[in-house]
């Protein structure tokens, strides 16, 4: 019996090696495919982009070896699967098929790596692995606006920092996703490793500042905020959920009234922006009804932004700048993969509060519910203002797929425990 305890021990032991392994890899993985980091480190140069798709093979062989994971991802979440699927069909009906079928190569290999991720880890495990790639990816923006010129700022935005993303506003996104992730490792850890979360708290309030991505810091506001007021309701976690929900809408329909208000350009000026969102506004006034032209299936993916569609001089001559993306979740679903696609979005996002809220009422320790709620609400407004819906290559859209498939498998769990007591 002692010799069979120890073969298992030492075998145990082999398994959480190598799955740590296979983690940390997972995490390097995700900064190459995940943020613009060889863009910004390899500045101008073609090798970059081919970097970033050669990562995606071993991205893909991690997901075939926990291919079981991958199943089972895809089980607990059928709505991401079918959406998925749509944009990979898409490229039957696209305005350009070669476009589409090329940029889809990479969302399927991304999104199945997420419903994998998803299933390897315990809630605690994923969220804890989210801000191990949030507080990295902190150090790293830090140090490429330390050692390049193009991290401290890309025209037209000046010398305000991007860091190891593309633009200010990913690097704002970035920090808040840092700020609240890594504050839930604070509240997690104990030790060396609560004190590395904090400093790394630190960096990313300090780069989200930097970033002056204004959508991101209020973003930021409203979710610490929520995460505040949470502790002040221990036990309540279900009313502060619903609040927490409804408080956001009420601040969404404030600020379009807002808007469309007199009082917008002068509050506006206020934060040193103009009410047209830096120009969202008109774009989205442009962009929508082509949306509309295209109802229920879409351009294809991502080919409503090739290079040499002809609505897109309509949209400089407009526009008087040349847009790459409608910086909207809710029109890009449109563009990408009509109404279906949008339907299939929105009962995705429908089974994931499902389960925040199943879980909630059944699950005692309710800590990485809330904060998983929170991340839930910072992707779902996120996308008012940019896109990471379906987002190919973008940690965003992974990591939401991968604690959005969590929450789905927690419930199907709980469930199954309460019908194994009740027989």
């Amino acid at each position: 019996m002692k010799a069979t305890y120890r073969t298992f021990s030492s075998q145990t032991l082999d398994g959480n090696t190598f799955h740590q392994v296979v983690l940390m890899v997972c995490q390097v993985l995700i900064v190459l495919t995940g943020t613009g980091f060889l863009s910004i480190v390899l500045w101008q140069n073609s090798l970059a982009n081919k970097i970033e798709i050669l990562s995606l093979a071993p991205m893909l062989a991690i997901t075939c070896l926990y291919y079981r994971h991958l199943l089972r991802g895809a089980v607990a979440s059928p709505e991401i699967v079918l959406i998925v699927i749509l944009a990979a069909a898409s490229v039957t009906w696209s305005t350009y098929p070669a476009e589409s079928l090329e940029r889809s190569i990479p969302l399927i290999v991304t999104t199945a790596f997420g419903l994998a991720l998803g299933s390897m880890m315990s809630l605690r495990g994923l969220l804890l692995f989210i801000a191990t790639f949030f507080g990295l990816s902190m150090v790293l923006a830090m140090g490429a606006i330390i050692a390049f010129p193009q991290a401290r700022g890309i025209p037209p935005w000046g010398d305000t920092w991007n860091g190891i993303y593309m633009h200010k506003n990913g690097l704002g996104a970035a920090a808040t996703a840092a700020l609240l992730s890594c504050t839930y490792a604070v509240k997690t850890l104990t030790g060396k490793l609560k004190t590395l979360f904090v400093l790394l708290t630190l960096l990313s309030l300090f780069l989200l500042i930097a970033s002056e991505s204004r959508t991101s810091q209020i973003l930021a506001v409203v979710t610490m905020s929520a995460l505040f007021l949470r502790g002040l309701f221990p036990n309540r976690e279900i009313m502060w959920a619903i609040c927490f929900i409804l408080i956001s809408l009420f601040l969404v329909g404030v600020t379009a009234f807002v808007l469309t208000s007199p009082v917008a350009e002068p509050l506006f000026a206020l934060i040193g922006r103009k009410p047209t969102l830096s120009d969202r506004i008109p774009l989205w006034e442009a962009v929508w009804p082509y949306a509309m032209d295209r109802f229920w299936l879409g351009y294809g993916y991502v080919a409503h932004w090739y290079e040499d569609a002809p609505h897109l001089r309509i949209y400089f001559i407009k526009l008087v700048f040349q847009p790459f993306y409608s910086h909207n979740g809710l029109i890009e679903t449109f563009l990408n993969v009509g109404f279906v696609g949008v339907v299939l979005f929105f009962l995705a996002l429908m089974r994931f509060f499902y389960a925040i809220f199943y879980s909630l009422w059944f699950i005692q320790n309710r800590d990485s519910i809330a904060f998983t709620l929170v991340l839930g609400m910072m992707f779902v407004f996120g996308n008012i203002t940019e896109s990471f819906i379906l987002e190919r290559l973008s940690a965003t859209w992974m990591f939401f797929v991968a604690y959005a498939t969590k929450m789905n498998l927690i419930v199907k769990t709980v469930r199954t425990g309460q019908a194994s007591a009740q027989q």
